[in-house]
């Protein structure tokens, strides 16, 4: 006898195909890191059909022998740290990734104990039995048929009547004020983890909590876990000021794309400039009141959401009324102005109240008289001494007090010159440090100061600086480098694409492809190459022999210079996850407590619109993506960052 891998019924060897479901014989995997089907777990469970698979996991449909019915077992797999043979079950994983991998095997099964804490909760998807085999870990849980809500939404037109919408929205409210009780933050939120179980009755269940974190958590550890339209600024810094709110923040943008069929403006652009359109004006059948409570709940500043997901239900089923932001400001400003009215007992007071206020101001703007030194090498024709020197400009203009001394090197000259001021103890109190000697890294002085600045805080990409530099906080990166496929679009080898992005190197056809060695590491981090040539095949300008190079975006003015004779795209990766890299990073060197503070004032400033607009959007300097969010501005980018804005919010580091 079979045992059909769908429907877990057994029928007839004769039979290739189950006469119950009619479910084609599953033979093997379909993807060489799954587990073939029939694979017994914990004596126990017998794996089918995979029904999904996401970056950090895969789940089975599988059958348990011991209650002899259906369920759903997630297996913890992390594909850019992990693999499988095709055909075996332990996973392999490399030595590099091993601390990672089990860092993150510990928070999966920290999903399982916060999912098993609610048992059959009738909105949060049951949790059996979770367990360790084959170097990893597995999560039993109840099987849910029907779609997520994001399908939904696709197959119904992009959104749904108001009355179906605030029934979801009530049951993963539901959910919600279950966690947040039991002290539990779920931070994902969004309509991929909400589901829609099909039956007789409709029920709703909000799924994944392996983002989940006790809000009273005194982990060093913070993931930053993000869904661009869903998340709120509070997600993108890393911080510890995650609460209720941030689940609340969501819930309200899953409300706005159900009833509007947008999804909402990403909330670190929205920091920098608000034009999310109020629900009510893409939808005038939303009654002013939901409008105004769907803006309170998505609300920028934290302080301005529902409290809690009771008060947002409330409001929301119209049982609470909700002022308009903008009115709620006013009220609030108002009560301020007359707190502070009614705390100054005489004029007099409030004369040297606005004294003080002017003169605390005017110190955080000026900086003590200082000189600083700041060194860096320039490549032949870059425009970096232009845009420096324009920075400068600017910077002293600010703050009149500062001499900034600039000092450049060639190449070849610039290592050796820090060697030596390390010896001498004369480390410039600014430099360049990407790839320097880790003895001259070493004498660098910590750059906590940026690390804590606004400008560090708006920048993209930052909010993974942790997890890429671990404790050391030497260096701040002011680009990044992305992975791309540079591909040939005319000769005699050739490749004819047509779009801006690619998922697999198989998206390229039968073609022989090059890897650069000179950026192997960002390379072998997103690929995975059974044969490849090497860059050379590639940029021969005479009898190029290879149409694709998988490489970096810094090899871009390369092979603009080695490959006239063909015309070239440049095919950025868009997968899941992308793994990337920091790049054109600085330090701080130990000068004096002026000169100190200055020079972090300066880098800080780098990190600013000012700085990086001019150098890293330049042509020169293509290959460096920016980490300022208006640099992606279409309005003043001066090369097209549009592909890239597209994707970036998959980049890690």
């Amino acid at each position: 006898m079979k045992r059909c891998f769908s429907c877990f019924k057994e029928y007839g060897d004769k039979y290739n195909v189950c006469p119950h479901c009619g479910q084609v014989e599953l033979t093997h995997a379909k993807e060489p890191i799954y587990l073939a089907p029939g694979t017994i777990l914990a004596n126990r469970y017998i794996l089918g059909d995979v029904i999904g698979s996401g970056g950090f996991g895969i789940i089975y449909k599988a059958w348990d022998s011991k209650l002899e019915t259906i369920v759903a077992v997630k297996e913890f797999f992390v594909s850019r740290l992990a693999t499988r043979a095709q055909g075996t079950e332990k996973i392999i994983i490399t030595k590099k990734s091993r601390e990672e991998f089990k860092y993150r095997k510990e928070r999966f099964l920290a999903e399982a104990r916060n999912m098993a804490k609610f048992g059959p909760h009738k909105n949060i998807q049951n949790v059996f039995e979770f367990f360790e085999e084959n170097e990893t870990a597995y999560i039993v849980m109840e099987l849910l048929n029907g779609m997520a809500l994001n399908e939904y939404l696709r197959q119904h037109g992009g959104n749904v009547d108001t009355e179906f919408a605030l029934f979801v929205i009530n049951e993963v409210g539901n959910a919600l004020k279950s966690l947040h009780n039991a002290g539990i933050v779920h931070r994902d939120v969004a309509p991929d983890n909400i589901f829609i179980c099909s039956g007789v009755d409709i029920k709703i269940k909000l799924l994944d909590l392996g983002a989940a974190k006790l809000a009273d958590s005194t982990d060093d550890v913070i993931d930053i876990i993000l869904k661009p339209g869903y998340s709120p600024t509070e997600q993108y810094d890393n911080s510890k000021n995650i609460g209720p709110w941030t689940d609340i923040y969501a819930l309200g943008a899953t409300l706005y794309m159900m009833l509007t069929g947008v999804k909402p403006a990403e909330s670190t652009n929205r920091k920098i400039e608000d034009e999310v359109v109020p629900p009510g004006e893409l939808n005038p059948r939303i009654p002013e009141n939901l409008n105004n409570a769907i803006m309170k709940a998505m609300a920028i500043d934290i302080h301005m959401r529902f409290k809690n997901v009771s008060e947002f239900l409330k409001a929301v089923n119209g049982n609470r009324k909700v002022l308009s932001l903008e009115k709620e400001r006013k009220k609030r400003n108002r009560r301020r102005f007359f707190s502070i009215l009614t705390s100054l007992a005489a004029v007099g007071i409030l004369i040297l109240f606005a004294i003080g206020i002017i003169e605390q101001k005017r110190a955080e703007e000026e900086l003590d008289p200082a000189h600083i030194n700041i060194w860096y090498a320039v490549k032949e024709d870059s425009t970096e001494q232009e845009a420096m020197e324009y920075m400068i400009q600017e910077f002293t203009a600010t703050f009149p007090n500062v001499d900034v001394e600039l000092t450049v090197f060639s190449e070849e000259e610039y290592e050796l010159a820090l060697q030596e001021a390390v010896i001498s103890g004369t480390l410039p109190d600014l430099f360049e440090s990407t790839g320097i000697d880790p003895v001259v890294l070493e004498a660098a002085r910590d750059a906590t100061a940026v690390i804590e600045s606004d400008q560090f805080a708006e920048a993209l990409f930052l909010d993974q600086y942790a997890s890429y530099y671990g404790e050391s906080r030497k260096q701040i990166p002011l680009a990044i480098e992305v992975p791309v496929a540079c591909v040939i679009t005319n000769g005699a080898t050739f490749v004819d694409y047509q779009s801006e992005y690619f998922s697999n190197v198989e998206d390229f056809g039968d073609v022989n492809i090059s890897m650069d060695e000179y950026y192997q590491d960002l390379v072998w981090q997103n690929f995975t190459l059974d044969e490849y040539s090497g860059r050379d095949a590639f940029l021969d300008n005479e009898s190029n022999t290879s149409p694709v190079m998988l490489s970096s975006t810094m090899v871009i003015n390369e092979v603009r210079e080695k490959l006239q004779n063909y015309e070239k795209e440049y095919v950025f990766y868009d997968a899941e996850q992308v793994q990337c890299n920091f790049i054109y990073e600085w330090s701080l060197g130990t000068g004096t407590e002026e000169a100190q503070k200055a020079s972090d004032r300066l880098l800080s400033w780098m990190l600013g619109n000012v700085y990086q607009s001019i150098l890293m959007t330049s042509k020169n300097n293509e290959g460096q993506i920016p980490v300022n969010p208006i640099c992606f501005d279409t309005k003043i980018q001066t090369k097209n960052l549009t592909p890239i804005s597209a994707i970036y919010e998959k980049f890690v580091f």
